[in-house]
């Protein structure tokens, strides 16, 4: 400020809130309002006359006014890409006239003076990734200049890559495509008429050629870029060709005898260097990769009628294998049926044979040492085995087709099996006693399931179809003295029933006499025994307690009993039988009666007559 005094020797500044410099008593200060002065758009300083010595102080004011200051705005930072560098600048300024752009070593267009000038970046800004561009206020008339910056960051552009074209067959011309990009998101691939899976923006998609870019040879395809942001699209190319495929040819169709079977093969390739056959589940000689093998087909391919042959290529390289098909034809071959094998007895041996045959005119008989009626060439006939083949066991014949035509012979085979007859076995005779005469049968049977016992009228345990049965006879069978049984074999299957008898005989039992009972007096106890047997070789006494003599065995012993046999008033002695044979023991008793032995009582007068008189009576 530029103020002035008289009379007082100096003055001093106030009223404002900023800064005096050098200080509020300089009377040409410099005076820096605060911003809310500035804001408020005046102040107003007073200056006060200070060394006024008997004056009083004299003040005066000045009002300080504030105009805007300039400003200036470069706008947003911007982004843009290396291959669309070009920037549409939006500048702006404000109680300046104007603005002028610095800062980079691009072009301005129009000029540098325009604040909405495009910028072009120069190669340098481009490879720095970034340039910094200033707009500075112009005609700012008291103001000083004032600037704002803008940053424009430069992206790399999209690189993008199709990939390495190669060669292809073309019956293998599937594309997996190798496409890669950075900088943009995506690409997508163009150019071809065939299909993408699983779409024209996978960049490592699979390409299926239409059968026309094929057969043209090759194929060019294109892949941009997508998802560029603030680039321009990039785009690559790759091309792929399509070499020949191989081809096979199997040969023509042939038609065989079904027995005479094997077939000469013809098969040929092209492109490919070799090929194999397949489809056959029979052999291939020298081998299947053999063009010209000869095939054998498997019994079940000549049964169905044909086979189907496949040549497939082999040694393809990048091609897919092709395959050629051939049929192979088999006519009926004969056929002959000697029927199912047959089981006969060697005691029913007649075979009824019952062979057949097709195709052929007939077949004939053969391997059998018996005789066929009415002949061997009758392919129903009755065959009678021979003796050694009876004694063998087994006879196989054979029946063979006759009349064959150009097909060779075939024949079949019945296998004869000559079981033994059955053998049955009744067991020996036997002999039992009366008294015994339950008794087990021990029969067999051998090539049979089973036997029955019959002949009797007794009762079979547990029945007459268990060889081992037990029998119990009748009492009239007894009687008669003998039996007779048949044993016949059951489940005789393809034989004739076997029998066999026997006979057993019924021997008398023993029998056995004790005597009469007897009465002793006590007194006298001993007793005279009067025992008796027949058939036994003997018998012998028990069931007292006393003593026999001479023995137990004795027939007629005299026994002695025991003081307690005699003092219970009685015993019973048993005679049984000994050394019986197969007879069952016989027995009979005797019992002795002791009876009290007399008393005597005289007691009073007259007692010996009554005792007399008693005793007459």
């Amino acid at each position: 400020m530029l103020a002035r005094i008289t009379i007082a020797t100096g003055g001093t500044w106030s009223g404002g809130a900023g800064n005096f410099s050098p200080s509020v008593n300089s009377l040409n200060a410099f005076y820096t309002p605060t911003p809310e002065e500035i804001a408020a758009g005046t102040v107003t300083l007073t200056l006060t006359t200070t060394g006024n010595g008997d004056c009083n102080p004299a003040s005066d004011e000045v009002t300080l006014k504030f105009t805007p200051a300039p400003t200036a705005n470069a706008g947003t930072d911007k982004s843009v890409c290396a291959n669309d560098p070009g920037v549409n600048l939006n500048g702006s300024v404000s109680i300046a006239t104007g603005g002028i752009w610095s800062g980079g070593s691009g072009t301005f267009t129009p000029d540098a003076n325009a604040l909405n000038a495009i910028y072009t970046p120069s190669a340098a800004d481009i490879s720095a990734g970034t340039v910094t561009l200033t707009l500075t206020t112009s005609g700012n008339a008291n103001c000083n200049q004032v600037a704002d910056q803008m940053i424009i960051t430069i992206t790399p552009e999209p690189v993008i890559n199709a990939g390495i074209g190669y060669e292809l067959c073309s019956n293998n011309a599937e594309i997996v495509l190798n496409g890669s990009v950075t900088t943009a998101t995506g690409a997508n691939w163009s150019g071809g008429n065939g299909t993408f899976s699983p779409n024209a923006s996978t960049l490592d998609a699979t390409y299926t050629p239409s059968q026309g870019e094929i057969n043209s040879g090759s194929v060019t395809l294109t892949l941009t870029s997508t998802g560029n942001g603030k680039c321009l699209s990039v785009e690559d190319q790759v091309t792929y060709t399509f070499s020949t495929a191989p081809t096979a040819d199997a040969g023509t169709n042939l038609t065989l005898c079904a027995n005479n079977a094997s077939a000469q093969l013809a098969g040929g390739v092209t492109i490919a260097t070799g090929g194999t056959w397949s489809g056959g589940a029979g052999s291939f000689a020298p081998n299947a990769n053999a063009l010209d093998a000869v095939y054998t087909p498997t019994t079940q391919e000549i049964e169905n009628g044909s086979v189907t042959l496949t040549l497939t290529t082999t040694g393809n390289d990048d091609c897919n294998a092709v395959s050629d098909n051939m049929v192979i034809t088999f006519t009926p071959a004969p056929t002959a049926n000697a029927g199912s094998d047959k089981v006969v007895c060697a005691n029913n041996v007649e075979v009824s044979l019952n062979g057949n045959v097709s195709i052929a005119s007939g077949g004939i008989w053969s391997g059998g040492l018996g005789t066929f009626d009415p002949s061997n060439t009758a392919l129903n006939p009755i065959y009678i085995p021979s003796a050694s083949e009876i004694a063998a066991g087994t006879v196989t014949l054979t029946l063979t087709t006759t009349g064959n035509g150009n097909c060779v012979q075939v024949s079949d085979d019945v296998l004869i099996t000559i079981n033994s007859e059955p053998i049955v076995s009744a067991g020996t005779d036997l002999t039992i006693c009366s008294n015994n005469a339950t008794f087990d049968l021990s029969g067999s049977v051998e090539h049979a399931a089973g036997g029955i016992w019959t002949g009797g009228l007794g009762i079979f345990n547990p029945s007459n179809t268990d060889l081992n049965a037990t029998y119990t006879p009748t009492l009239p069978e007894i009687i008669s003295g003998s039996v007779t049984f048949t044993l016949t074999s059951t489940g005789n299957d393809k034989c004739i029933a076997v029998t066999d008898q026997i006979t057993v005989n019924f021997t008398p039992s023993p029998t056995v006499s004790a005597g009469l009972d007897i009465t002793l007096c006590e007194t006298s106890p001993l007793a005279s025994l009067d025992g008796n047997f027949t058939v036994a070789g003997g018998a012998q006494w028990s069931g007292g307690n006393g003593s026999f003599s001479p023995n137990a065995l004795a027939m007629n012993a005299t026994y002695n009993p025991t003081a307690a046999e005699v003092a219970s008033g009685s015993v019973t002695l048993t005679l049984t039988t000994i050394t019986n044979g197969n007879c069952l023991p016989e027995s009979d008793e005797v019992v002795i009666t002791y009876d009290k032995k007399p008393t005597v009582n005289a007691g009073e007068s007259g007692g010996f007559i009554k005792w007399f008189i008693h005793q007459r009576e």
